[in-house]
Formats: C-alpha cells, sequence, structure tokens
C-alpha cells in the first residue's frame, strides 16, 4: 500500500514560506497536497494542477475526496485565520492528526510585520494561535530563537528546530556579468552593497534612499536584487546610487551577488527574521552581511560569523557609516577576510536541504496515520467543487500588486518619454546653434577669401610698379622717390 499523504496548509502569498513547501513537496518522497488558504478564497494544489473551490465547497464531499487521497498528515504553516480554520476542520473532517511550523512572528500579532513593536502580543489574537500550538502534535521553528520565543509565550510548549535547508546552485545559476541588467552596466560604480529580496518595510526599505544619499561622495551604490515596495520595475532609483535589478528566479540570488560584484549585502531588518533564506543565499555566494542584531540573523551570524551586527538602534547615517568602513575603508581587510572564510563550506553554517527534507519526513513518519478503507478519489470529484466563474477574489491580491506594476512601469516609461523629448528639444537647439555657427564661419571664409584676392591683386600691381621703378635711370628714380617721400610728410 502507498505512503499516506500529507496536506500542506499554507496561505496565499509567497516569499520564504511557499520556498520552504516547494522544497518539501520536491524532495520529500510522500504524496503531497497543498491548501492554500485566504480570507473568503481556497485554493487547492494536487500535483501542480490548482483547484479553486466554489462557496461552500469545504464540507463533506471535500473530505471524502481528502481521504480518497489518503491524507494521513496535516502540516500547517501560517498561523493567520484562514489556514488555521481550514486546518483545524481538516483535522476534525479526516481524524488527522496535525503539526505546525512557525516561519515568523505573526503568531503574536495578526499586524506584526507593520506593528511598531512586532514582538509585543496581542493577547486576544495569542490566545487563538496559542490553542492551535498546543493541540498540534509537533511543532516546529527554523531557528532556536523563534523556538524560544514560541516556548516564552506559550507556556509549557516543546518546539522542535529544524533550520531550513538550502540546495546548492547548479553551476549554470552561477553566472557571469550577463545576469547585470545593461542599464545598470552602463555606469557601473566602483563597488556595490546589496539588498536581497522584496523588500518591504518590516525588512527596511524605508531606509534604503537615505542610505544611499549618505553615500553621496563615494564610489559605493546599492542594488537590491529583487524589488522595493515603491519601485517594482528594474531601473535607478537613485542614479547612481540606488540601483534596482526587479524579481529573479529562485535559485538565481548567489549568481546575481556575483555578477553584480556585491561586497556586502544590507540586511536592515525592522522585523526580527525566523532564519533568512537571504542570508543562507548570501553565505552561498560568499558575500558578508551587514546585519540588524535581532531575531535569527543575529542567532546565525553570532554562531557562525560571515558578517557583522549594526547597533541595537541604527538609522541611515549610521548604516552609511559601517558600510563606508566595510567597503574600501578602514576595514576593507576585515571584510576582505571574512569573505575568504565564507568560502570554505561549512553545512553548520548554510543547512543542506537534504538534511531538512530527512528531519521532516522523520516527523510526518512519527505522527502521521495510515488511513483505513480510503474511499476511491478522482479528481473528477474534486473539479465538482471547483469554482465555475472566477470573479475576481481569488486573484485580486495578484491583480492589485499587477496593476501596480504596470502603474510603475507606465509611469517610467512616461518619464523616459519626457527625458527623451526633452532631449530631442536640447539637441534640435544645439543643432541650430551649431549650424549658425557653421554658416557664420563659411561667410567669414567668404569675406577672408575676398580679401585674400584683393591684397593678391594689389601686390601684384606694386610688384609692376616696383619693377617699372627700378628700369628708370637713377638720377630719375631719386628724384621721383624725394617727391613722393616730400608728398607723404
Amino acid at each position: 500500500m502507498s505512503a499516506f499523504a500529507i496536506l500542506h496548509v499554507t496561505s496565499l502569498f509567497g516569499g520564504g514560506v511557499d520556498r520552504h513547501v516547494r522544497d518539501i513537496l520536491r524532495t520529500v518522497a510522500r504524496p503531497q497536497l497543498v491548501w492554500h488558504a485566504g480570507e473568503g478564497v481556497d485554493v487547492i494544489e494536487d500535483g501542480g494542477r490548482f483547484f479553486p473551490l466554489a462557496g461552500g465547497a469545504v464540507g463533506e464531499t471535500l473530505a471524502l475526496w481528502l481521504r480518497g487521497r489518503r491524507v494521513g498528515l496535516v502540516h500547517l504553516h501560517q498561523l493567520t485565520r484562514a489556514p488555521r480554520e481550514r486546518a483545524e476542520w481538516a483535522c476534525r473532517a479526516l481524524a488527522a492528526p496535525r503539526i505546525a511550523t512557525l516561519h515568523d512572528v505573526l503568531f503574536l500579532r495578526a499586524d506584526a510585520f507593520s506593528a511598531q513593536d512586532p514582538l509585543a502580543p496581542d493577547p486576544a489574537w495569542l490566545a487563538e494561535t496559542s490553542r492551535v500550538l498546543r493541540e498540534s502534535r509537533a511543532v516546529l521553528a527554523p531557528s532556536r530563537w523563534l523556538a524560544n520565543l514560541a516556548a516564552r509565550h506559550v507556556p509549557g510548549l516543546a518546539v522542535d528546530v529544524v533550520p531550513n535547508g538550502v540546495a546548492p546552485p547548479l553551476a549554470d545559476q552561477i553566472g557571469g556579468n550577463d545576469l547585470m541588467r545593461e542599464e545598470f552596466a552602463r555606469a557601473r560604480p566602483g563597488r556595490v552593497v546589496a539588498l536581497l529580496g522584496a523588500l518591504g518595510p518590516h525588512k527596511g526599505s524605508d531606509l534604503a534612499e537615505a542610505v544611499a544619499a549618505a553615500l553621496d561622495g563615494t564610489d559605493i551604490a546599492l542594488v537590491v536584487i529583487g524589488y522595493l515596495d515603491r519601485q517594482l520595475h528594474p531601473g535607478w532609483r537613485v542614479p547612481g546610487r540606488l540601483f534596482v535589478h526587479g524579481a529573479f528566479a529562485e535559485g538565481d540570488a548567489a549568481g546575481l551577488l556575483k555578477a553584480y560584484g556585491a561586497s556586502l549585502v544590507l540586511m536592515p531588518n525592522a522585523v526580527p527574521e525566523s532564519f533568512s533564506y537571504a542570508l543562507s543565499d548570501a553565505w552561498i555566494a560568499g558575500v558578508p552581511v551587514l546585519a540588524a542584531p535581532r531575531g535569527a540573523l543575529a542567532e546565525r551570524i553570532g554562531a557562525h560569523g560571515g558578517g557583522w551586527l549594526l547597533p541595537e538602534s541604527f538609522d541611515a547615517a549610521v548604516l552609511a557609516r559601517e558600510i563606508r568602513a566595510l567597503v574600501g575603508g578602514d576595514r576593507e581587510g576585515e571584510r576582505a577576510r571574512v569573505q575568504l572564510a565564507l568560502a570554505q563550506p561549512d553545512p553548520a553554517r548554510i543547512p543542506p536541504l537534504d538534511a531538512m527534507t530527512r528531519s521532516l519526513d522523520a516527523f510526518y513518519a512519527r505522527f502521521g496515520i495510515d488511513p483505513a478503507a480510503p474511499e476511491a478519489a478522482d479528481a473528477a470529484d474534486l473539479e465538482a467543487l471547483v469554482a465555475r466563474n472566477l470573479d475576481g477574489i481569488l486573484f485580486r491580491g495578484e491583480l492589485v500588486r499587477l496593476c501596480d506594476e504596470m502603474a510603475q512601469t507606465l509611469a517610467a516609461l512616461e518619464s523616459t518619454r519626457k527625458r527623451a523629448a526633452d532631449f530631442e528639444a536640447e539637441a534640435r537647439g544645439w543643432i541650430a546653434k551649431l549650424e549658425a555657427d557653421v554658416r557664420a564661419v563659411q561667410e567669414e571664409l567668404r569675406r577672408s577669401n575676398e580679401a585674400r584676392e584683393a591684397l593678391a591683386k594689389e601686390a601684384d600691381l606694386l610688384r609692376l610698379n616696383k619693377e617699372a621703378l627700378d628700369r628708370l635711370p637713377s638720377p630719375v628714380r631719386r628724384l621721383l622717390l624725394k617727391l613722393a617721400f616730400d608728398a607723404r610728410r
């Protein structure tokens, strides 16, 4: 009989959680399904096919289909409300146990990514998430820091640490300068400091422009390998100082860091990281980091080196000062030594993907159940529950993002058109002035030629007169010269 299946329950959004789930789907040798849950939106993913569920589809028919797929364990990856509710329903309907992975600090409060103090719990919210965690057969976290945070706020909770593993990049993913944007290459600075990923305020996007301005007068530019919440499209955000590469394929991060020649990766996070794939990607590329002294960033750098921690309180001026010192400044030698140390492989520093896979599979084997007498499952059964009319709810967030991207792209295009029109107008002015200057020079040359010809004729006449004078007898010549001299007096 085939192994029981895992039902992963997560949110609709991507990021590190989605990367983690994709790694599990790819490397754990068990049947697996993913339930993407949002407010009023549910999508079941089965073997690469996506089934958006109609309203009211979460019920006995769906439970029959999931039992037919032999789901023996629910793995909850998000503690926001919709995923929590779907995971609890699945556990009841299938009589299946649940394990939960903490991927961030959202179990403390729903607005942790935007709150002034992201680690200050919302009591009502924490009461809901705590119950789900306590009722799970196992709770996992990618870092000891996050495990300790959960245990501190949920007394008596046991949390096992399973670091997020990373697969080594393929040889063709560690590319050359062909990965660099041509617009950047045309004005390439002397040195590059990178920011990595999709950067919102919780990852320090608010500081990027101020740091770029504070680096004025140096040969250092910031490059966002990814995008900012305020600029999604590739291009210069601050000419010569802050460049946005744009979105990139998973696995290309290390190659892009090498292509841009990054000397340092800056991670000025406002919200503590639970693990940070970006940190692993930077270390895979052999690039040291300068990071906020919080969460898993502080834990991993403190344990394995590979970079420096900022002071507890930092701003753009502090960041610029540290960058100036480490990149071409008086601490350049220190930075070079750290970079050299990163060239040595260390599975403790960058956990391998296969180690994570083995650990997770052991939890699945320990807590999963083998459903007895499964019903037959057919894709048609699930398709009967699929929404017939996608009214935009499912893709609303994506549509908003695409609209934002289009608006920014159109704005950038309009700006480019204006600059081109201004350049054309300026060029036409210079061309008109140049043509006028050429005409003036030509006129001056014509007058010069006429004057030269007149002088040549006068010189010929004088030469003839001199020859005639020279032929006269000497007394006559002297008399004529005296008369000419007296006439000029």
